[in-house]
Parts: structure tokens; C-alpha cells; sequence
């Protein structure tokens, strides 16, 4: 049985549970390999607790976390209205291919709708083939505004750890 719940970042059972699946997508040959520093393991949970309008989602297989999706909310200047990117969205190796990946997408949709969102927004790693098919699977198309522009492309800047 599958069940999808928001965390809560009070309960033990949840916390353990977000940065255990965090910490596996990070080690991931799609993550960065490895896992989080251990500055970000001890403050990541306080700083997502801070931010209400990040929202993680954790699928449990019976009474295994099995999957965590983090989703954060947008908005569109395009519809004058909210959307919600799926940031970080992982299915451990062992739970693959049993139908975890579609509830959880079902699940972040159905709260999207409630949260009155126009979209769902997502990135995904060009060597990604078999989460590009998932998603197209589910409805994801590549993001363009018209038809001339071409693609959009997800760039990254970092910026200093310590601003002046």
C-alpha cells in the first residue's frame, strides 16, 4: 500500500525520513554523488521548517519511506497566478517502477489544484532518460513560451557563502 503524506518537521519518524531520502538522492548518480555536508544535514530541517511555502511530500510503502518529493511555489507572471515547481523528486532504487513516482505525482497535483495553482514546473538533467519518459508520461512537456524562442534552459549562479 502506498500513502503520501506532507511532513511534518515536529515528528522524528518525518525528519529522519526527509534527510535519510535527501541525503540517498544527493549520493545518487543523478544526484551529486554524495552525500549533503554535514552543516546542511544539521540545519536543513529547521531551515525547510522556516519557509512555509516549500512543501516535501514523503510516500510511504507500508511503513517504509520510499520516496520524498520537495515542491516549492512560484508564481506566474504570464497567468497572474501560482504555480508549484517539484524541485527535488527521488524514489529509492529498490521502490522503482511499482506506481510510487505516479502517486506522488497525483498527489502533489491534487494539491497543487487546492493550493490554486496554474502549473506544475519541473527540471530534469539531460542524461535523465528515464525521468524525462516518466514525466512526459505524466504530461510534462519541455517549458517554452512560444514557438520561435526555443526551450527553456535551467542556469544556476552561486553566490558567496559569507555576502559582504
Amino acid at each position: 500500500m502506498i500513502t503520501i503524506i506532507r511532513a511534518n518537521y515536529q515528528a522524528a519518524n518525518h525528519r529522519a525520513a526527509t534527510l535519510t531520502l535527501v541525503n540517498d538522492y544527493a549520493a545518487d548518480r543523478m544526484g551529486q554523488g554524495k552525500v549533503l555536508p554535514d552543516k546542511v544535514q544539521g540545519r536543513l530541517l529547521d531551515d525547510l521548517s522556516k519557509r512555509p511555502w516549500v512543501h516535501v511530500f514523503l510516500a510511504y510503502q507500508n511503513d517504509t519511506a520510499v520516496a520524498i518529493s520537495v515542491c516549492i511555489e512560484g508564481f506566474s507572471t504570464f497567468n497572474s497566478a501560482p504555480l508549484l515547481n517539484i524541485h527535488d523528486i527521488y524514489v529509492r532504487p529498490e521502490a522503482r517502477r511499482q506506481g510510487i513516482a505516479k502517486a506522488l505525482f497525483a498527489h502533489i497535483e491534487a494539491e497543487a489544484s487546492a493550493l490554486g495553482c496554474c502549473k506544475l514546473t519541473l527540471e530534469v538533467l539531460e542524461g535523465n532518460a528515464p525521468a524525462q519518459a516518466a514525466y512526459r508520461q505524466l504530461g510534462f512537456t519541455p517549458y517554452t513560451i512560444n514557438d520561435t524562442a526555443g526551450i527553456a534552459m535551467f542556469w544556476q549562479k552561486y553566490l558567496p557563502a559569507d555576502p559582504v
